[in-house]
């Protein structure tokens, strides 16, 4: 297996978040980034596109979906509360829009925590 760097700096954005933890549930080729046992971002490669799908606000992804053409429903997943963006020649989201969306679904899934959890990962991370 080949190491496929364009995978690895966007798992390393969606890493850099407070307890994240990635994890491989689907196979070696999908790397789920987690936040409390719950994931937040999603990512793989399929027929040559990067896909990194993260959570967001349902009212939010028709508004991105209209203003960027790489942005679709949700890849296998709930297309209500889920968005993917495919990455390719084509692609139209800069690396500050990706971050936002990382962001944005890493702290829907961080206010769902049980308290207890929520303290465990702030008071874990050195400041």
């Amino acid at each position: 297996m080949t190491l496929d760097i364009e995978i690895l700096q966007h798992v390393a954005l969606a890493g850099k978040f407070p307890g994240v933890e990635e994890t491989f549930p689907f196979g070696k080729e999908f790397h789920v980034m987690r936040i409390g046992d719950k994931m937040f971002a999603l990512i793989h490669r399929y027929h040559g596109k990067l896909y990194v799908s993260v959570k967001c606000q349902p009212e939010r992804i028709e508004l991105l979906r209209t203003e960027y053409q790489s942005i679709i429903p949700g890849y296998h997943l709930n297309k209500k509360h889920w968005l993917t963006m495919v990455f390719d020649e084509k692609t139209d989201i800069e690396q500050e829009m990706e971050e936002k969306l990382l962001q944005n679904s890493y702290q829907l899934i961080y206010d769902k925590l049980p308290r207890k959890k929520q303290n465990t990962i702030r008071f874990s991370e050195p400041d």
